[in-house]
């Protein structure tokens, strides 16, 4: 058992080598949190090494009773959360719930010694129009572009602010609220990521240090690389919100303009496009098919490129925002 809570945190770090980088830091951050208000209960500093005898009794106690490195590490594998330690001593698992995206489809498994058939490409094609995981990303990008104006506002009204008033005893507090803030919306991106990407992001965030002065505590928030990480992502969101935004109303405005403007014409004779110095155009009926096809055809890619960004900005925001495992 380790002798201090560095040591169990390197050792369950090791234990839960190649899983997913939120998982990870969800575990340390849980394990962090309890080793330390445990210590910090009996009496010893939650950022002591534990070298006396006295104090690495009294973490070995707190250590097995919440688990050894390697028993925590499996529980976690196995896709379960544990609730804080409780008085009676136990921690009780939590089963994953259905839409977790990390809970095991087994289900869906196949049988051992049987390949797996691959779909027709047709199918391939056209399902993303029955893939609910494209419509989440369809809303994430059109909601990127509010959240990257509100992110981008917020960094940079905080920064200017704090720098201005840094000098003043009044700064010091502001910033530490305005980095506050950057944490709390760094872990509700997070949490909006997983829900409408589907990617696995941080679900708990990270424990404050519960001892040391006040300027230890300045020095934690602002030597701590996520928090400035997390900012630079909030900045890059407002011209990725942008793009997203654009590439969602051109495509599908496009899409949508090709589907409806051979029946607005069967209609009414007319389709209100202007062409040719403000002279109204009017399509070949041989052409008012193709048109619906040619419409439909690209509103099933556009939702293919859209679920596919979707995945690439998980990625890069799981890069951002989620502490690598070292």
């Amino acid at each position: 058992m380790a002798e201090n809570v560095e040591r169990y945190l390197r050792e369950l770090q090791t234990a839960l080598a190649g899983a997913d980088p939120a998982l990870i830091q969800d575990a340390l951050f849980d394990a962090e949190e309890h080793l330390r208000s445990e210590m910090v209960a009996r009496g010893f500093a939650a950022v002591s090494g534990g070298t006396a005898p006295a104090e690495a009794a009294a973490f070995a106690a707190v250590a097995e009773a919440y688990g050894s490195p390697q028993e925590v590490a499996t529980a976690y594998l196995d896709a379960q959360e544990f609730k804080p330690y409780a008085t009676t001593g136990r921690r009780a698992p939590i089963a994953t719930t259905p839409g977790d995206p990390d809970a095991v489809a087994t289900a869906q498994a196949v049988p051992p010694g049987e390949a797996a058939a691959s779909p027709p490409w047709w199918k391939l094609f056209f399902g993303v129009v029955t893939d609910a995981s494209a419509y989440k990303a369809l809303f994430y990008m059109l909601l990127s572009l509010g959240t990257g104006i509100a992110y981008f506002t917020v960094v940079v009204t905080g920064l200017s602010t704090s720098a201005g008033l840094i000098i003043l005893i009044i700064g010091i507090p502001f910033l530490l609220l305005f980095l506050g803030v950057v944490r709390g919306l760094s872990f509700l991106e997070g949490r909006l990521i997983e829900t409408l990407l589907e990617t696995r992001m941080p679900r708990r965030p990270r424990p404050e240090i519960q001892s040391g002065g006040f300027f230890q505590r300045i020095l934690f928030w602002v030597t701590d690389g996520r928090t400035w990480l997390a900012m630079a992502f909030m900045v890059l969101m407002l011209p990725l919100g942008i793009c997203y935004f654009s590439i969602v109303v051109s495509g599908f405005g496009a899409a949508l303009w090709m589907i409806a403007v051979p029946f607005v014409q069967l209609a009414t004779g007319h389709t209100y496009v202007n062409y040719d110095s403000l002279q109204e155009f009017i399509f070949p009926v041989w052409s008012l098919p193709l048109m619906v096809i040619g419409g439909a055809l690209l509103f099933v890619i556009s939702l293919h490129i859209i679920r596919l960004i979707g995945r690439g900005h998980a990625a890069f925001a799981k890069v951002m925002l989620v502490r690598p495992a070292k």
